[in-house]
C-alpha cells in the first residue's frame, strides 16, 4: 500500500509512524486507519527494527476521527450515512467481523507488536487519537500533550480500546471522570496519573524521545519480547499461571546467544551487543 495519510520512516532499527495530515490536526480519516493497520501489520514481521515510535506531524497527535460537520448544514433529518465516519468498518461490524480490521490490526495489533513501542504525543491526542497513543507500550509528551476522551461528547461510547486501556493505566475512578466530563488531561496530570511517562520542553521532545527509542533499541530484544508478553497476557493470569509462564520465559532466554553476551560484556567491563540470537 501506498501510504497517504501516514508516513513509515525506518532508520537505527528505529520505526517511525508519523500520521500526516498536520493542516486538519491528524484527524484520523478511513484511510488513514487501514494505512495505519498496514504499517503495524508489516513491522510484526520486521526482524530488524526493534523499537516504534507513533507520532503526528505539525501541532497535534491526532484530534480525533475525521468528520465533515459542513455536510450536515441546512439537514433536519439525519441518516446514518449522513454520520458516517468510517463506512467501511461499519460494513464489517454489521456483517459481525468485530472488532473490524482497523482495531484488531491498529489497536491489538500494536499491544501485540514483539518489540517496545513509543507514543510520542506532541499535541491534542483526541477519540481515536486518545485510544491510539494508549495502545502504546510508552508515552513522552510536552507541555501541549493533552488527552481528550471526544466520543461521549459526540453522544457515543469509546470504540477503539479506550475503555480497556484507561482503567488499567489510571484506574477505574479517573477513568470515568474523564469519559463522563469529557475534560481534557493536560500534561502534567497525566504524568502524575501514569498516562504520561515523561513530560519534556516542546524543542526537545524530539531528541530526548529519539534518546530514550535509541536506548531501548540497543538493549536486549528477546528478554523484551518475552517481558511485553508477560506483562499484556498477565493482565488476564492468576499468579501461578503468571510464575508458570515466567518460568517459561526465563528458560527460554537464558538458552540464547544475547545471554551469554550479556554476561561476557559485564564480565570484560563493557556495553553488550545483544544480536536477538
Amino acid at each position: 500500500m501506498e501510504f497517504k495519510a501516514i508516513t513509515l520512516k525506518k532508520e537505527e532499527r528505529i520505526a517511525t509512524i508519523t500520521l500526516n495530515r498536520p493542516e486538519i490536526l491528524n484527524a484520523a480519516s478511513e484511510q488513514m486507519g487501514l494505512e495505519l493497520a498496514e504499517a503495524v501489520d508489516s513491522l510484526a514481521e520486521d526482524e530488524e527494527t526493534r523499537v516504534v515510535i507513533v507520532t503526528g506531524a505539525g501541532r497535534a497527535f491526532c484530534a480525533g476521527g475525521d468528520f465533515d460537520f459542513s455536510k450536515l448544514k441546512g439537514k433536519e433529518v439525519l441518516t446514518q450515512e449522513d454520520i458516517a465516519i468510517w463506512p467501511k468498518t461499519t460494513r464489517e461490524v454489521r456483517r459481525g467481523i468485530i472488532p473490524p480490521k482497523i482495531q484488531r490490526k491498529v489497536m491489538l495489533g500494536l499491544q501485540n507488536l514483539p518489540m517496545p513501542t513509543m507514543a510520542v504525543v506532541n499535541g491534542v491526542a483526541a477519540g481515536f487519537g486518545f485510544d491510539l497513543a494508549l495502545a502504546c507500550d510508552i508515552r513522552i509528551g510536552c507541555p501541549k500533550t493533552a488527552f481528550v476522551i471526544g466520543y461521549t461528547g459526540a453522544g457515543v461510547a469509546p470504540d477503539s480500546g479506550g475503555t480497556w486501556f484507561m482503567p488499567r493505566i489510571m484506574g477505574i475512578s479517573k477513568a470515568l471522570e474523564y469519559i463522563y466530563t469529557g475534560e481534557p488531561c493536560v500534561a502534567d496530570e497525566a504524568h502524575r496519573i501514569g498516562l504520561l511517562n515523561r513530560v519534556v520542553p516542546v524543542e526537545q521532545l524530539q531528541e530526548e524521545s529519539l534518546k530514550l527509542a535509541r536506548k531501548i533499541a540497543s538493549g536486549a530484544p528477546i528478554a523484551f519480547r518475552l517481558s511485553k508478553f508477560q506483562v499484556y497476557k498477565g493482565l488476564a493470569m492468576d499468579l501461578e499461571t503468571a510464575l508458570a509462564v515466567a518460568m517459561a520465559c526465563v528458560t527460554i532466554a537464558t538458552d540464547s546467544a544475547d545471554h551469554k553476551e550479556a554476561l561476557k560484556s559485564f564480565a570484560d567491563k563493557r556495553a553488550a551487543k545483544f544480536q536477538d540470537k
